[in-house]
């Protein structure tokens, strides 16, 4: 390869800021998404592996909605910074104060600004997430929120073409991690005005 040529690869080849820039970009216009996902989470003391799926929705700001089909159902709602989780075949609502349900989120919206100063961010390389072309980051809490961090690494799978997460690998201290896969992304699409609504049958019983 001649050095010409490899040059011009390298000035061709993203560095982290310009990714970092393009994802908060899109998350600055980011009004609403939807989307399906793929969710599996790895148990590694106990050497398990669950598996789940079913539906998001995102409204900026402050409005999450996380809808499982499968295996089990089940209703987790983020609103005006509070959360109700609702388990159907307990008849059991769980609410309190939203922590780190939109961390499942980092990237979208509100949740792209400022990572390069709340982690120290990789940029590892570029992988295919199905059908989408996207750059891989890794994320590492700041020593100064280290301590205080739900998460001990996070890693975004950044679509090249449209700047939002298309997969996300959540790990905690544990080693214990999540994985997201979001499919059929809808990015500001117009949301039914009942959307963030949750309808509860009158035998529920409410936990706090």
């Amino acid at each position: 390869m001649s050095a010409v040529l490899l040059g011009l690869i390298l000035l061709a080849a993203p560095d982290v800021t310009a990714v970092l820039k393009q994802l908060e970009d899109a998350g600055r216009n980011l009004a609403t998404m939807q989307a399906r996902f793929q969710e599996t989470k790895v148990l590694v003391l106990l050497e398990e592996k669950s598996e789940a799926r079913g539906s998001v929705l995102l409204q900026v700001p402050g409005r999450l909605r996380w809808d499982y089909e499968a295996p089990q159902q089940s209703v987790t709602l983020v609103k005006d910074g509070r959360f109700s989780r609702y388990l159907p075949r307990a008849k059991q609502v769980f609410r309190g104060p939203a922590r780190g349900e939109a961390d499942l989120l980092v990237g979208f919206g509100p949740g792209a600004a400022g990572l390069g100063r709340k982690y120290e961010v990789v940029l590892v390389g570029e992988e295919s997430v199905g059908s989408d072309a996207a750059y891989v980051l890794d994320l590492k809490p700041q020593p100064a929120q280290s301590a205080s961090a739900l998460f001990s690494a996070i890693r975004l799978w950044v679509d090249k073409a449209r700047h939002f997460p298309v997969q996300t690998r959540l790990t905690e201290p544990t080693g214990d991690h999540t994985t997201v896969r979001f499919e059929g992304v809808r990015i500001n699409a117009r949301l039914p005005a009942n959307a963030f609504d949750l309808v509860l049958p009158r035998d529920v019983v409410e936990v706090k």
